[in-house]
């Protein structure tokens, strides 16, 4: 079973990736898919939900090195930004934009503080989803980025991980 629960996300923005829709938009809105699978304890033959949190957003490089993947992802995408010749020019200006970019993250530390606070939101959303719907769990959070890893496809590959 496969909960969506946004604010302000056209339908039309969202993707069906395996078992579940992944939003397109760019937006920032912070948006949380929650998926339940049922899983059998062997022995008793009981079934036990799992619950996980997908927390998406666009991302940001965590390190310096990740700045020239990060940008390339960003202008590569035709739903951000739409570029004449854009699969020749994305590259391009993410090459010349990346020193600059680059400097900036070391200024803040070395890379974005986007992960470590999406983590730490995560875990605060699973200990309140234990605590309001202890039936559903243990939940488990995860997060997904379009720009920047972890990319949400490698997070839906891990829920998909977890349930077997």
């Amino acid at each position: 079973m496969f909960h969506h629960v946004c604010r302000h996300v056209p339908f039309r923005s969202l993707v069906s990736v395996g078992f579940c829709r992944v939003p397109r938009s760019t937006s920032p809105v912070v948006l949380s898919n929650v998926w339940r699978r049922n899983t059998c304890d062997q022995r008793s033959g009981d079934v036990k939900p799992k619950t996980g949190v997908l927390l998406l957003n666009l991302g940001g490089p965590e390190k310096v090195e990740d700045v020239h993947d990060f940008l390339l992802r960003l202008f590569s995408d035709r739903d951000l930004i739409q570029l004449p010749a854009q699969r020749i020019l994305a590259p391009r200006i993410a090459k010349r934009r990346t020193p600059k970019i680059a400097e900036k993250y070391e200024e803040i530390g070395g890379g974005s503080p986007l992960r470590k606070w999406t983590d730490r939101q995560g875990e605060l959303m699973v200990k309140l989803l234990d605590d309001m719907s202890p039936e559903t769990a243990p939940h488990k959070h995860y997060a997904g980025f379009r720009y920047a890893k972890p990319l949400t496809e490698e997070a839906i590959e891990q829920m998909e991980k977890y349930v077997k």
